[in-house]
Protein backbone atom coordinates (compact mmCIF):
# COMPACT_ATOMS: atom_id res chain seq x y z
CA UNK A 1 0.00 0.00 0.00
CA UNK A 2 1.50 3.36 -1.03
CA UNK A 3 2.32 5.65 1.86
CA UNK A 4 1.74 9.58 1.75
CA UNK A 5 3.20 12.73 3.45
CA UNK A 6 1.37 14.34 6.37
CA UNK A 7 0.50 17.46 5.94
CA UNK A 8 -1.53 20.72 7.17
CA UNK A 9 -4.44 19.50 4.85
CA UNK A 10 -4.46 15.98 6.26
CA UNK A 11 -4.63 16.87 9.80
CA UNK A 12 -7.64 19.66 9.02
CA UNK A 13 -9.47 16.44 7.62
CA UNK A 14 -8.44 14.60 11.07
CA UNK A 15 -10.12 17.13 12.72
CA UNK A 16 -13.13 17.48 10.83
CA UNK A 17 -15.39 15.44 12.52
CA UNK A 18 -14.31 16.91 15.97
CA UNK A 19 -17.45 18.99 16.31
CA UNK A 20 -19.83 16.61 15.37
CA UNK A 21 -19.01 14.35 17.93
CA UNK A 22 -18.83 17.05 20.42
CA UNK A 23 -22.56 17.68 19.18
CA UNK A 24 -22.98 13.77 19.85
CA UNK A 25 -21.68 14.03 23.56
CA UNK A 26 -23.17 16.60 24.39
CA UNK A 27 -27.06 15.27 23.11
CA UNK A 28 -26.24 11.19 23.87
CA UNK A 29 -28.43 10.15 26.54
CA UNK A 30 -27.70 6.20 26.67
CA UNK A 31 -24.27 5.05 25.88
CA UNK A 32 -24.12 1.55 24.51
CA UNK A 33 -20.93 0.13 24.63
CA UNK A 34 -19.89 -2.10 22.07
CA UNK A 35 -18.01 -5.53 22.43
CA UNK A 36 -14.37 -5.33 21.44
CA UNK A 37 -14.37 -7.77 18.53
CA UNK A 38 -17.26 -5.77 17.21
CA UNK A 39 -15.95 -2.01 17.69
CA UNK A 40 -12.50 -3.50 15.80
CA UNK A 41 -14.99 -4.90 13.10
CA UNK A 42 -16.40 -1.27 12.31
CA UNK A 43 -13.61 0.44 12.71
CA UNK A 44 -11.25 -1.47 10.87
CA UNK A 45 -12.28 -4.33 8.92
CA UNK A 46 -15.38 -2.20 7.58
CA UNK A 47 -13.34 0.88 6.14
CA UNK A 48 -10.70 -1.35 4.96
CA UNK A 49 -13.16 -2.94 2.76
CA UNK A 50 -15.06 -0.29 2.39
CA UNK A 51 -12.27 2.08 1.12
CA UNK A 52 -10.88 -0.63 -1.19
CA UNK A 53 -13.86 -0.84 -2.92
CA UNK A 54 -14.97 2.72 -3.11
CA UNK A 55 -11.41 4.30 -3.35
CA UNK A 56 -9.78 1.98 -4.91
CA UNK A 57 -11.66 0.69 -6.71
CA UNK A 58 -15.32 2.39 -7.82
CA UNK A 59 -13.55 6.29 -7.76
CA UNK A 60 -10.71 5.63 -10.11
CA UNK A 61 -13.04 3.60 -12.68
CA UNK A 62 -15.33 7.15 -12.49
CA UNK A 63 -12.00 8.94 -12.90
CA UNK A 64 -11.23 7.38 -15.97
CA UNK A 65 -14.89 7.91 -17.31
CA UNK A 66 -15.70 11.30 -16.02
CA UNK A 67 -13.76 14.41 -15.61
CA UNK A 68 -14.47 17.40 -13.73
CA UNK A 69 -14.80 19.34 -10.75
CA UNK A 70 -17.57 20.65 -8.43
CA UNK A 71 -16.23 23.17 -5.36
CA UNK A 72 -13.18 21.19 -5.40
CA UNK A 73 -14.25 17.76 -5.29
CA UNK A 74 -14.01 15.29 -8.22
CA UNK A 75 -17.57 14.33 -10.10
CA UNK A 76 -15.76 10.84 -9.16
CA UNK A 77 -15.63 11.42 -5.51
CA UNK A 78 -19.65 12.94 -5.51
CA UNK A 79 -20.29 10.05 -7.97
CA UNK A 80 -18.63 7.39 -5.29
CA UNK A 81 -19.73 8.69 -2.60
CA UNK A 82 -23.08 9.11 -3.67
CA UNK A 83 -23.25 5.37 -3.80
CA UNK A 84 -21.07 4.85 -0.58
CA UNK A 85 -24.54 6.42 0.91
CA UNK A 86 -27.06 4.37 -1.22
CA UNK A 87 -25.19 1.28 -0.13
CA UNK A 88 -25.73 2.39 3.72
CA UNK A 89 -29.45 2.13 3.50
CA UNK A 90 -28.98 -1.27 3.53
CA UNK A 91 -28.39 -0.76 7.26
CA UNK A 92 -29.49 2.62 8.19
CA UNK A 93 -32.18 5.27 7.99
CA UNK A 94 -32.30 7.16 5.00
CA UNK A 95 -31.13 10.44 7.05
CA UNK A 96 -27.97 8.66 8.86
CA UNK A 97 -27.55 6.53 5.38
CA UNK A 98 -27.87 10.38 3.51
CA UNK A 99 -25.09 11.70 6.61
CA UNK A 100 -22.21 9.08 4.96
CA UNK A 101 -22.41 10.97 2.31
CA UNK A 102 -20.36 13.86 3.70
CA UNK A 103 -17.33 11.49 5.28
CA UNK A 104 -17.28 9.76 2.16
CA UNK A 105 -16.92 13.52 0.42
CA UNK A 106 -13.62 13.77 2.74
CA UNK A 107 -12.62 10.07 2.23
CA UNK A 108 -12.17 10.63 -1.69
CA UNK A 109 -11.08 13.79 -1.62
CA UNK A 110 -8.14 12.40 0.19
CA UNK A 111 -7.76 9.68 -2.13
CA UNK A 112 -7.43 12.13 -5.00
CA UNK A 113 -5.21 14.64 -3.34
CA UNK A 114 -2.64 11.63 -1.89
CA UNK A 115 -3.18 9.14 -4.43
CA UNK A 116 -2.64 6.55 -1.97
CA UNK A 117 -5.03 4.36 -0.47
CA UNK A 118 -3.95 4.85 2.67
CA UNK A 119 -4.97 8.09 3.47
CA UNK A 120 -8.88 7.45 3.18
CA UNK A 121 -8.46 4.01 5.15
CA UNK A 122 -6.55 6.00 7.93
CA UNK A 123 -9.29 8.79 7.97
CA UNK A 124 -12.20 6.02 7.80
CA UNK A 125 -10.78 4.22 10.65
CA UNK A 126 -10.40 7.20 12.53
CA UNK A 127 -14.14 8.95 11.81
CA UNK A 128 -15.82 5.48 12.74
CA UNK A 129 -13.35 4.73 15.85
CA UNK A 130 -14.84 8.44 17.07
CA UNK A 131 -18.35 7.92 16.34
CA UNK A 132 -18.08 4.46 17.91
CA UNK A 133 -16.37 5.20 20.85
CA UNK A 134 -18.62 8.16 22.33
CA UNK A 135 -22.37 6.59 20.05
CA UNK A 136 -21.38 3.00 20.52
CA UNK A 137 -23.99 2.30 17.88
Amino acid sequence: MQCFKIDKTFLSLLSMPVPFWLILYCYQSVKISLEPLVFLTMTLLYPILEETLFRGIIQPSLARRVSGQFLNLSLANIAASSIFALTHLVNHDPLWALATFFPSLVFGFSQDRYRALLAPITLHCYYNAGYFLIAGL
